[in-house]
């Protein structure tokens, strides 16, 4: 027999609402023939049952994702409610809906400034007992904001019933990292401050803020996507082994790993913005958000003491690509020539994890150049690839039937969205200190933070 769930999505009608959760809940109810997802979609914008519906089959016949039938039939699940969120009359006709008896989902895809509202109605109106709540980043503005927030969730609602989204630890490329890692065993003698000589996290993007101007310009590409997207990706790549990939000793291991970073010091960031972004819809004339950020990190544990991390981010840069790299140390003695008379520094062995476009995962290494003499040469294997179709919603389909499964696995904890922002929080404030050409590699300043290490990976 198929479980029925009562599903609630508040900012219905919302940019996020659009690009990715309804065509990731369509995405579910492909997918899981054992439970079925009763959707009631929950804004501000005047729509009915029946004009909702047909907003929801243009949305996703748009890119043709689907058929116009299969739509139509997703579409059938779906009901609709519209009011103002400050309204108890809103809570009280979603109650008369939804049983909160049902332990019903209620995802908060809306602004972090109508959380504290909308958690305190949602508990009036009786659901505070059983309703599982996903809460859509950016959990806060900064570390106090963050734990305001998470008293308010924490007076209603138990931990097991608080889903903390960052949809990149859905991906399947991150997941890839997670195996990659623990399941080869030849990686562990190496994955330390012994072997490593730096790591490197780039999220670069070639486009700039498509029309989400009035958005970014509150939140800046810390907020975007450092505190929450990098972070917890560092996290994978520097935890220690868990004692299992289920349940609370994974997101333990992952925090301890944001808990020994050190905050960030001024002159470890370069902030900077790109030429044109004052100019985009919905950005301030005088605006100094970044768009652009280049940091240096320090982490203070046993197993990484001293090996320095690099973080980039930024819009409106020479390629769209997201990447983590693990440099190793270069042999002790070099004894290998170029061809030429003398012996030549070769590249260092590094894993590339690829993110962004696809997921392949390669590994540089050196090889002999073909002929009499022993040349090396640099040689790139692919040791792996995830699945390259995969996209953006499907993460949170995986995240939704999580919640569905009750596995807070892939979910961020009170503990780790504090530890982010404590990190951050020196620089949140600061403004773009510079400018850079859309289409670049970025600010100049920024080649400052890695002049030790013979700068930026590529």
């Amino acid at each position: 027999m198929t479980q029925r769930i009562p599903f609630v999505l508040f900012g219905a009608t919302g940019d996020l609402a659009r690009r990715m959760l309804l065509p990731a809940l369509m995405s579910v109810r492909e997918r899981h023939a054992d439970y079925q997802l009763d959707i009631i979609g929950v804004a501000g914008s005047r729509f009915d049952d029946e004009s909702f519906r047909a907003h929801v089959v243009e949305i996703l016949t748009k890119d043709k994702r689907c058929s116009r039938e299969e739509a139509e039939t997703f579409a059938k699940t779906i009901s609709y409610l519209s009011g103002d969120y400050h309204d108890p009359n809103l809570f009280d006709a979603l109650a008369a809906r939804v049983s909160p008896d049902e332990r019903p989902i209620v995802y908060l895809a809306i602004p972090p400034s109508l959380f504290e509202v909308v958690i305190e109605q949602l508990a009036r109106a009786g659901f505070d007992e059983h309703a599982r709540i996903m809460v859509e980043k950016p959990f806060g503005r900064n570390l106090a904001d963050a734990q305001r927030l998470s008293k308010v969730l924490a007076s209603h609602f138990r931990p097991e019933q608080i889903f903390r989204i960052d949809h990149f630890l859905g991906k399947e490329a991150v997941q890839n990292l997670l195996v990659f890692r623990f399941a080869n065993s030849i990686l562990e003698p190496l994955w330390n401050r012994n072997y490593v000589s730096r790591i490197e996290l780039n999220m670069l993007e070639a486009f700039g803020v498509e029309g989400r101007g009035a958005f970014y310009d509150g939140v800046g590409v810390v907020r975007d996507v450092v505190q929450n997207h990098l972070l917890q990706l560092l996290t994978l790549l520097l935890m220690e082994p868990p004692l299992a990939m289920s349940g609370r000793d994974l997101t333990d291991q992952r925090t301890k790993v944001l808990q020994a970073i050190r905050p960030i010091r001024p002159d470890d960031a370069v902030l900077a913005q790109y030429r044109g972004y004052r100019l985009e819809a919905g950005v301030a004339d005088d605006s100094s958000t970044p768009t652009y950020a280049a940091i240096r990190l320090e982490v203070n544990s046993w197993r990484w003491a001293g090996v320095p991390v690099f973080v980039r981010a930024g819009k409106g840069l020479r390629e769209t690509r997201t990447e983590a790299v693990v440099e190793f140390r270069r042999p002790p003695t070099l004894i290998f020539g170029t061809g030429e008379g003398e012996q030549h520094q070769p590249e260092p062995n590094a894993f590339i994890f690829h993110f962004k476009p696809d997921g392949r995962i390669e590994l540089l290494m050196q090889s002999k150049v073909p002929g009499p003499r022993l040349i090396s040469r640099p040689t790139m294997l692919t040791v792996s690839s995830s699945d390259d179709s995969a996209r953006s919603d499907d993460a949170y389909a995986q995240l939704i039937d999580d919640v569905v499964r009750d596995d807070q696995t892939r979910f961020a904890t009170q503990e780790s969205v504090e530890a982010g922002w404590r990190i951050v929080d020196p620089v949140l404030e600061a403004p773009a200190e510079s400018t850079y050409v859309v289409g670049s590699d970025g600010p100049r300043e920024a080649d400052r933070l890695v002049a030790d290490v013979h700068g930026w990976y590529r």
